[in-house]
């Protein structure tokens, strides 16, 4: 046909050239309206897919591997607006724990957080009485307080987690590969919970309470891989593509290929997709009503990872048998068993 693309677009309103894409269609009654959107496209560099760090870099300090996160912005969660006393308490508490140097006089919190002088002060006396703040009279400043450790301890020393642990420090010192234990949050982002690393190997040293960002591909999906159907369509409606590396998949039906790829395969398995450089297995942990609580990955330099997945996935896999035992978990029955 003569006048190629523009004539097609005009006898045909649906009508994509290879550098475009619909992005969204509506029909009404009668087909009287048809409206369709499009956005120019470049299938080969997509550089329209913004580009995001995993906040992860590999180093070498003359003796051994190091994976280490990266100096990161801070993120902060929107408050509810239901008791602002209590939103303003937790906002100091994360000021304090997430901003170097991890201390604050009062005008530096009520600067940063927008908080009346008076309210704040009160807020911190009451954090101090109960042992949660810690305050400097020397200095005038304020930091966190051990108190903080006493009233999470039933948290933090949980006989589920005290038998994960135990599983976890043997399959390291089994396959000489650090491993990481993370919980999904309610946002599905993965927060840290504990870090196993092996004499000889790479060490992993992301602090108890670093977040990954819910499409952290090996965490992403071992969470996914034995959902539910209609849980995966919920997790796709608030996925937006984002570049970590060359190797990231960009698209909607990667996304879904690869959580279908965990559950037949076994494990979650990234190649170079969040960091550069890193191959990661992930598994996940159930707990007694068949949710996934916890998930734990293992992550290692490619090329000397790559030979060992079958046998460290194994191993991973043997480990959450062992977990699900004795903690009375109930995986769901596509779940590997060894």
């Amino acid at each position: 046909m003569a006048g190629g693309a523009p004539a097609r677009r005009a006898l045909y309103p649906g009508y994509c050239s290879p550098s475009m894409a619909i992005i969204g269609t509506a029909f009404y009654k009668g087909n009287s309206l048809w409206q369709t959107r499009r956005v120019t496209l470049s299938p080969a560099s997509r550089d329209d897919i913004p580009k995001r760090s995993s906040r992860a870099a590999l180093h070498h300090d003359g003796t051994h591997w190091l994976l280490a996160p990266q100096a990161s912005e801070r993120t902060v969660r929107p408050p509810p607006g239901l008791v602002p006393a209590l939103e303003n308490a937790v906002a100091i508490l994360q000021f304090l724990n997430d901003t170097p140097p991890h201390e604050a006089a009062l005008v530096d919190l009520t600067t940063a957080l927008g908080i009346s002088k008076t309210h704040c002060h009160s807020i911190l006396k009451t954090l101090v009485h109960f042992e949660w703040l810690k305050f400097d009279h020397r200095s005038k400043t304020y930091r966190l307080h051990s108190g903080l450790l006493s009233t999470a301890s039933s948290l933090l020393n949980s006989p589920v987690l005290e038998a994960v642990r135990r599983s976890l420090s043997a399959l390291v010192q089994r396959i000489d590969i650090p491993c990481l234990l993370t919980q999904p949050m309610d946002d599905d982002t993965f927060i840290v919970i504990d870090k196993f690393n092996g004499p000889k190997s790479m060490e992993i040293s992301f602090p108890i309470g670093h977040r990954f960002p819910r499409d952290a591909c090996a965490q992403m999906r071992a969470y996914l891989g034995w959902q539910t159907p209609q849980r995966l369509d919920l997790w796709m409606e608030h996925w937006t593509a984002a570049r970590y590396t060359s190797k990231t998949p960009l698209d909607a039906k990667s996304i879904r290929a690869s959580v279908a790829a965990t559950r037949e395969r076994g494990y979650a398995l990234s190649q170079g997709e969040f960091t550069e450089g890193i191959m990661a297995i992930a598994l996940p942990i159930f707990d007694r009503d068949g949710q996934v609580s916890l998930i734990f990955n293992c992550s290692f330099m490619i090329d000397s990872f790559l030979p060992e997945e079958k046998k460290v996935a194994a191993e991973m896999i043997r480990a959450a048998t062992e977990i699900h035992r004795a903690t009375l978990a109930r995986p769901p029955e596509s779940f590997p068993v060894l």
